[in-house]
């Protein structure tokens, strides 16, 4: 189900660890997926039940790691239990076992929508975001909302590089390449001083 290389629980922290300093991102991060799991049938009213995920190389089927759940939705408010292992870079390992509670919102046209409740406390607060997808990063314990972990998308990371690769070129070489149309208006845009639009 997972992606390619995919009661209030109290404070977990940020998920990080104090090595792991280099920003995440959710392309690099573990998913577990609400709409994976309502479309793969695991996520039903009603039902407990036990089961594990893999995550495998899309390329070779190369195993790359596991995560077991036990899942209670017997009562209104329903919960998955995550139980897996972590390895420490320094070969130290840490064996994970915690609660995440799912919530349910009213669609508009009947049914239901099932919810993830962000398990972690971060700065002391508890996030207690709905959210659909939740995310352990390269270097995390926890798996948790990409608020709290600070992830961002590859994408937007290697748009943020040619951003400021503009910006070493100058104002004169953006404008002429905006113009030629070598350089992207938008990125552009952004690479000019904050004051140019206002000259």
């Amino acid at each position: 189900m997972p992606g390619k290389e995919e009661k209030k629980m109290g404070g977990y922290g940020s998920g990080r660890w104090a090595w792991h300093n280099k920003k995440g991102t959710v392309d690099d991060s573990r998913t577990l997926s609400i709409f994976d799991m309502k479309r793969d049938g695991v996520l039903q009213r009603g039902v407990k039940r036990s089961g594990s995920w893999t995550w495998r190389n899309a390329t070779t089927n190369e195993y790359r790691a596991s995560i077991s759940y036990e899942l209670n939705t017997l009562r209104a408010v329903g919960f998955i239990r995550l139980y897996y292992t972590v390895t420490h870079w320094q070969g130290d390992k840490f064996d994970m076992n915690y609660w995440v509670r799912l919530e349910t919102t009213p669609c508009q046209f009947g049914g239901e929508r099932w919810w993830f409740i962000c398990p972690l406390t971060t700065n002391g607060h508890d996030c207690q975001r709905r959210v659909g997808k939740l995310y352990l990063p390269t270097g995390g314990r926890y798996f948790g909302c990409r608020h709290c972990l600070d992830l961002t998308y590859r994408s937007s990371q290697e748009s943020d590089k040619q951003v400021q690769a503009l910006k070493r070129l100058g104002m004169l070489a953006i404008l002429q390449g905006m113009k030629t149309g070598e350089v992207d208006l938008i990125k552009g845009l952004k690479a000019l001083p904050d004051d140019f639009l206002w000259q």
